[in-house]
């Protein structure tokens, strides 16, 4: 079943180019405004984060439960998929990461940093705005690229085979909460509560926690299929690592995984100049290896399917 619910999502964002008429977090934000500004988390720090995202996440399970008792199999089914499409990160990533390709073909920086903007969070597109250089965007567009690779596809599906319907849920309202704390705060909202301030740290914190495990499952995959030793090495490395940024550990991991790569692997023409064939080579690899790893996690999943029954 999970393979099923897998598969028939997957379809779906390949039709679709995501999960974007499921992706509604309207719903979501309002919910969460109204969890700190209520006043009932007032000097509860942690609390108000809790309910954010734990409330959501049972209602989830809960609709589970009562769609398996009366419709069975298909009940499931029908739940289970919306559910993790909607878990899916948001946005296009082929399509972002095309179109920065062909701006960085070109020359054209501003194209560049203006089509990297759906891979870029609040702080690299400060960082973006102050580049003048292309060679200087190309390592922050990798780097953000690789964290939205792993967390729009590969950190839901690592929870969702692990906790089912509810632990990708789980990761996605997580992130959801994150990531609109830190653009108010980037913001500095007045109607930001204190608590909501003080949340901010544990939002990040928690999201890197329930990203520890994928994100080392999912180097031991770039090792397996890329360059072994190199990758390898990095992931033993930073195999226990307690203070490393998901983002950086994955950078470290696709480094390794893309050991050797060179000019020639880049599918531009003749026309652009050796680095930037380089740094294309880079992005091209990345989704090549992207597109290997899930393979691999879809094979095994199939394998067991097979032999578990």
């Amino acid at each position: 079943m999970a393979l099923l619910i897998v598969l028939l999502a997957l379809g779906l964002v390949q039709v679709w180019g995501s999960g974007g008429p499921l992706h509604r977090d309207g719903w979501f934000y309002q919910w969460q405004d109204f969890v700190y500004r209520s006043g009932l988390m007032r000097e509860r720090q942690g609390i108000g984060f809790g309910l954010v995202v734990l409330i959501p996440v049972l209602g989830a399970a809960v609709l589970l439960v009562l769609a398996d008792s009366i419709f069975g199999w298909l009940g499931v089914l029908l739940v289970s998929v919306p559910v993790l499409l909607y878990s899916f990160g948001r946005g296009n990533f082929n399509e972002a990461l095309s179109a920065y390709l062909r701006a960085w073909y070109q020359g054209d920086l501003e194209a560049a940093r203006a089509a990297a903007e759906p891979l870029l969070d609040v702080a690299d597109m400060e960082r973006a705005q102050s580049i003048k250089d292309a060679q200087e965007l190309h390592p922050l567009v990798f780097r953000a690229a690789a964290y939205r690779a792993f967390e729009r596809l590969f950190a839901v599906l690592f929870w969702f085979l692990l906790l089912g319907i509810p632990g990708a849920m789980l990761y996605r309202l997580s992130h959801l909460a994150r990531e609109r704390l830190a653009k108010q705060g980037q913001a500095q909202e007045e109607s930001l509560s204190a608590v909501a301030d003080a949340d901010r740290f544990l939002a990040a914190r928690w999201l890197w926690l329930i990203e520890w495990l994928p994100v080392r499952a999912m180097g031991f995959t770039l090792a397996i299929v890329g360059n072994f030793a190199g990758c390898y090495r990095a992931w033993r490395d930073h195999l226990t690592c307690k203070q490393t940024a998901t983002e950086d550990v994955l950078e470290y991991y696709l480094e390794g995984a893309l050991g050797g790569i060179d000019s020639s692997e880049c599918s531009a023409g003749v026309a652009v100049s050796e680095g930037q064939r380089l740094c294309g080579a880079e992005i091209e690899g990345m989704q090549a290896l992207l597109s290997r790893a899930l393979l691999m996690w879809i094979t095994l999943m199939a394998l067991y399917g097979l032999f578990s029954n």
